[in-house]
């Protein structure tokens, strides 16, 4: 071997033992270190220093007896706690130098500890009613506001000339408030929580809601008071110009009561099988005399299955819809042939003016302490007209009629009229509906030009009235 290359080999076996040798003292120094230095933590609140400690438990353990005693100074049990020191944050701290400072990090936390109770605040429309122990009570008292108006649920006719037969008990009901509600999970000092009958108390309570009514067609105290739910002596009382029941179509009535803070609307889907009538179908035939009606065949009434939506507002009736029909079963309608063959002198049994353009002067009925048989007519035109098909009868002077003719219609109507001036028809003469039969006067027992006019049904005087349309 030659020189030069051991002296290079003696040179790299100094170099390794060295670096052995220097490897070594730094593991043996941070196992010595490690086996005798003792971890410290840093503990901030919100970010800001409070001192070192050996152990966070220990002031885990602290917080944790300055919770109870909090509980107890208040009383409390079954309450969420909170309080800042949720915020605590504990750091390692490998510094050979910290000492433990857990007296002064104690005494600093002691001066700085808060707690709350984490409570639940009920807003209505934004405004604030309170706090609630928790939302589980806030829950609660929202339900059982509700409840009233989702389990005494009323039947509601449907809003229709159906006739209605309910195909079942069940209906879907959706409730909810008309306000906007809110549950704010905040923490609070124990005393600011408000006991669940106050805030019941309050709700119910209510504020003065300005409202104002526009009278209908049809309306009265006691139909207006029911529909708003208020006492009728509640409407006198806003409204002292009122006398008696008397109000007026379009008269602005103020109706301003308190009102709840809350107000439940419901909205009710039933299902209901509704009767739908079968309808006629009229074929006419001139085969049959004017005025008689035959039935060709019987029509059977038909059957759909209707939903319907119901909206209240605290159990009233807002707005009813039909959201959805199902036909059951078609409506067959009633066919019936209608004559038209005109008989002469036999009457339709329907009955024209017999004065064109006529008023009413004196009514069927009593009238000066006796009855009066028929009822006056007046009108600018004096011409008498025959109400209907029909047999002259009777052309001549009658007792207190004066001039009279009577017309028999050959269907068990009879039509009287009296007090004419003359008479244009002669007994067994027929005459055709609307022919002209004489002219008005004041014969007989009269006050002034008039025509005096009877109907008589099967010998039976009946009001006139009843078969005319003026």
């Amino acid at each position: 071997m030659r020189k030069g290359s051991l002296k290079w080999i003696l040179e790299a076996v100094q170099w390794l033992i060295a670096l052995v040798v220097i490897l070594s003292t730094m593991l043996t120094g941070r196992w010595y270190v490690k086996a005798h230095v003792e971890e410290r933590y840093d503990v901030y609140l919100d970010d800001q220093p409070l001192g070192t400690v050996s152990n966070p438990e220990e002031i885990k353990q602290w917080e944790e007896k300055q919770r109870q005693a909090f509980l107890e100074s208040w009383g409390l049990t079954n309450v969420q706690v909170t309080s800042n020191l949720d915020r605590l944050r504990f750091e390692l701290n490998e510094s050979f130098s910290q000492e433990n400072a857990i007296d002064v990090v104690l005494s600093e936390l002691g001066s700085r500890i808060v707690f709350g109770v984490l409570a639940t605040e009920l807003r209505v429309d934004g405004k604030s009613l309170g706090f609630l122990k928790d939302r589980s009570t806030a829950e609660a008292l929202l339900a059982e506001l509700k409840q009233p108006f989702v389990g005494k649920t009323k039947k509601v006719t449907a809003l229709s000339a159906d006739t209605v037969e309910p195909v079942s008990a069940h209906m879907e009901t959706y409730a909810d408030f008309v306000q906007k509600v809110e549950l704010i999970d905040t923490p609070v000092t124990p005393d600011r929580i408000t006991p669940t009958e106050r805030i019941r108390e309050t709700i119910a309570a209510g504020e003065v809601q300005p409202v104002s009514y526009k009278v209908e067609k049809g309306d009265a105290i006691s139909k207006i008071a029911k529909k708003f739910n208020i006492p009728q002596s509640q409407i006198y009382a806003n409204n002292p110009e009122l006398k008696g029941d008397f109000i007026k179509i379009g008269q602005e009535l103020n109706i301003t009561v308190r009102q709840p803070l809350l107000a439940v609307k419901t909205m009710e889907s039933r299902k209901e099988k509704v009767t739908v009538p079968s309808g006629i179908v009229y074929e006419k035939d001139d085969n049959l005399k004017q005025g008689i009606i035959q039935i060709v065949s019987q029509g059977k009434p038909g059957a759909k299955l209707k939903t319907y939506q119901t909206t209240r507002i605290n159990g009233n009736l807002v707005e009813e819809v039909v959201t959805e029909e199902q036909e059951l079963e078609p409506p067959v309608q009633t066919v019936v042939k209608q004559g038209t063959k005109v008989v002469p002198g036999v009457g339709t049994g329907r009955f024209s003016l017999p004065v064109l353009s006529p008023r009413v002067t004196s009514e069927y009925g009593q009238r000066w302490g006796r009855k009066h048989s028929g009822m006056d007519l007046v009108s600018d035109k004096k011409t008498i007209l025959a109400a209907d098909h029909g047999k002259v009868v009777f052309a001549g002077v009658k007792s207190g009629y004066g001039n009279t003719i009577i017309i028999d219609h050959q269907n068990g109507y009879e039509t009287l009229y009296g007090h004419l001036s003359k008479i244009e028809v002669r007994e067994g003469h027929p005459v055709e509906k609307g022919e002209k039969i004489g002219i008005m006067g004041s014969t007989g027992n009269s006050t002034g030009v008039h025509l005096h006019f009877e109907v008589m049904r099967d010998g039976q005087q009946e009001n006139p009235m009843k078969y005319l349309s003026i």
